[in-house]
């Protein structure tokens, strides 16, 4: 059974996360957009998928793009086969 650990970044508006992406992109940053897993929950249904890796990375590129961080949330998925468990991402 193959596993898999990853970020999940959330974001309360669709086009903030394209906005966001795109910057990140930019950036060097291994990111795209997904749609937003149905364990979590956020006003928009996408969301961005990063290398755990990327993350202090990808918050300070949020912080320098003035993006507030009342609007986005990181989390944790590992996978393991077909089952996903969520936790927020600790820095």
């Amino acid at each position: 059974m193959s596993s898999e650990k990853f970020l999940i970044i959330t974001i309360d508006s669709t086009h903030l996360v394209m906005k966001v992406e795109k910057f990140l992109v930019e950036s060097g940053i291994d990111v795209r957009i997904i749609p937003l897993p149905g364990e979590l929950k956020a006003s928009c249904g996408l969301s961005l998928k990063a290398n755990i890796e990327d993350a202090h990375k990808i918050i300070e590129l949020l912080i320098e793009n003035n993006i507030d961080k009342n609007i986005y949330n990181f989390y944790l998925c590992e996978k393991n086969g077909f089952k996903k468990n969520f936790s927020t991402f600790n820095f």
